[in-house]
């Protein structure tokens, strides 16, 4: 969504104000709005993924609008399991035991039975009180083989000083249930031997007992016109979770200790452990402004948790304008972030085990860098297809300082490369 020279300050307020409520897409100032996009996501030799998503806004009335959003993915690949190489041959089965797969000597181990397909729906509705206060409300429905999510939300804004300030609350509540293959295993237990049931991860076992995670999370915001051509934006965000925080999917090595006969290598693989609460909170800042035909987005976000967990993230956007109403956009972000207080890339056989360990990438401490480029073009009247490419690069620590025996030997944090390709379409109604 753009600031462009076709477009009036106001309208981009009101797009603005609905993204700050996170309720969905708002119809734009026709009758309504089909946007719809496909998208494909390839990590280099690890997950792909293939995603429709088609929104459907329209305005029922002059004070009164829905908003629809469908989407399906497609996931298959490997994914790292959080174990670290070994100079050996490693088996590794999922939670229920019924799958397993190998991996090499001196090989990042990768779960290879990773496949999934995810349905989504979003709803919302927004209703303008009087015209200068908006009030939103929406639900969320997601379900794939071994998980399913639920939840409401609310925002409402409210306009000020002759329209150029606009102030925004929202909350919203999501429950989520994950149901591995097998039921979820007990945290710090040994990963199970192969079974000979013959139902895995992989063929469409049985999904287990469910355990529950619940969300609420609460942003509040203004939006300020500092001038013709200018809008600045500041979010302050609250999340907290409880429940089921694990995946049940990562494990940890326990490699042999220092003294033993082969110093780093693992004995033994255990399931992750991590708190049963996480509450998050972030800062948000935006700065929209209209130079000579372009429009420049520069944003920067700061977030922090009680897990340990820092990051700074900062965004730019460029849209130039082409000859016939075409345009091109230059993206890039930035991402840096520290590690979780209970990240371990492995544990040490013989040491008491700590309350809680993850070996999960995803709760370390990395950089990341994305560079990408969008093209879009008006097709008829009321329509524009867009054509956008993105690269992900992302990079952590080899291994730990006190890494010894063969962990020495390996990136215990091999990067990651990714490569985004999405085709959109939008039609005014």
């Amino acid at each position: 969504m753009q600031l462009g020279a076709h477009r009036p300050i106001r309208t981009a307020v009101t797009a603005f104000t609905a993204t700050l409520l996170g309720s969905g897409t708002v119809a734009a100032s026709g009758s309504g709005k089909i946007d719809s996009s496909l998208l494909i996501y390839s990590e280099s030799g690890r997950v792909k993924v293939a995603e429709g998503v088609l929104d459907l806004s329209r305005n029922l009335s002059e004070r009164r609008s829905v908003g629809l959003r469908l989407t399906l993915d497609a996931l298959t690949g490997a994914s790292p399991n959080g174990a670290t190489p070994s100079n050996h041959i490693q088996t590794f089965t999922g939670p229920s035991g019924g799958s397993s797969y190998v991996v090499n000597p001196g090989k990042t181990p990768l779960d290879d039975t990773f496949s999934d397909q995810r349905v989504a729906l979003d709803g919302s509705l927004r209703e303008s009180l009087n015209r200068i206060t908006f009030l939103t409300v929406g639900g969320h429905l997601s379900w794939e083989h071994d998980y399913s999510s639920f939840g409401v939300n609310s925002g409402i804004t409210r306009e000020f000083d002759r329209r150029n300030t606009t102030l925004g609350v929202s909350a919203a509540y999501t429950h989520d249930i994950v149901r591995p293959i097998g039921g979820a295993p007990d945290p710090l237990t040994s990963m199970p031997p192969p079974s000979t049931t013959g139902e895995g991860e992989d063929d469409g076992g049985e999904a287990g007992p469910g355990e529950g995670k619940d969300v609420f999370d609460v942003v509040a915001g203004v939006n300020q016109i500092l001038g013709r051509n200018t809008i600045a934006r500041l979010d302050y965000s609250l999340s907290r979770s409880s429940g089921y925080l694990n995946d049940p999917y990562k494990i940890l090595s326990v490699v042999q200790d220092q003294n033993s006969a082969a110093p780093g290598e693992p004995s033994d693989y255990v399931y992750e452990r991590r708190p049963d609460t996480r509450n998050k909170q972030a800062l948000f800042g935006e700065l929209r402004r209209y130079i000579a035909g372009s429009t420049l987005d520069l944003s920067y976000r700061y977030f922090w948790d009680d897990w340990g967990i820092t990051s700074h993230t900062a965004d730019f956007f460029l849209r130039l304008p082409v000859r016939g109403d075409h345009a091109l956009e230059p993206h890039f972000r930035w991402y840096r972030q520290s590690e979780a207080d209970f990240y371990n890339a492995y544990l040490v056989g013989g040491q008491a085990a700590p309350n809680y360990a993850s070996a999960d990438t995803r709760l370390a401490a990395f950089d990341a860098v994305t560079y990408g480029l969008k093209y879009s073009l008006p097709v008829d009247a009321g329509s524009r297809l867009s054509v956008s490419a993105e690269y992900y690069k992302q990079l952590g620590e080899r291994g730990p300082p006190d890494a010894f025996g063969v962990l020495r030997q390996y990136n215990l944090f091999p990067g990651l490369d990714v490569f985004m390709v999405r085709i959109g379409f939008s039609h005014e109604l």
